[in-house]
């Protein structure tokens, strides 16, 4: 087996002195992911939406112009999730107040907790517990030891 790669500090401190001294790129040179121009450009993308158009018919536009992007690429960039460090409670009155369903982050966290209790609720009967001789997880199906042709 090979070991790991090792180098001396004087060839990474040369090797960041070169990186500290390139100049910078010109900015219609540097790349950019789809992600990244995504979300930079989250705001045309909902302006182009109130005009009419479908995000099929804006795949096709960036396909016309030599970009290979995704309807999913586009969803996940005009997703915004909630900040931080806003009151889920104020959040949650002007939703009701709207009529909007909540949030996909709720919806997560309910999921998390159904299967935190169901995984409690497993341990209490014994399930998975050491010395048992039920093997099961809280994402799998219940595995018995065959028993009757020993």
């Amino acid at each position: 087996m090979r070991g790991a790669k090792s180098y001396t500090r004087a060839q990474w401190d040369d090797f960041f002195r070169t990186l500290e001294a390139l100049p910078e790129k010109p900015r219609n040179e540097q790349r950019v992911t789809v992600s990244d121009a995504m979300k930079e450009k989250r705001v045309q993308i909902a302006a182009t939406q109130a005009k009419g158009y479908t995000l099929e018919e804006i795949v096709q536009e960036a396909e016309r112009k030599g970009i290979d992007v995704s309807i999913g690429a586009i969803k996940y960039a005009l997703y915004r999730p909630a900040p931080v460090d806003a009151d889920p409670q104020e959040t949650d009155t002007r939703r009701k107040s709207k009529g909007e369903p909540p949030s996909g982050r709720k919806k997560a966290e309910k999921r998390a907790g159904n299967a935190r209790d169901e995984t409690r609720q497993q341990r209490e009967r014994g399930v998975s517990q050491p010395g048992s001789m039920q093997i099961q997880d809280a994402f799998s199906f219940e595995i018995r030891p065959d028993i009757e042709n020993l």
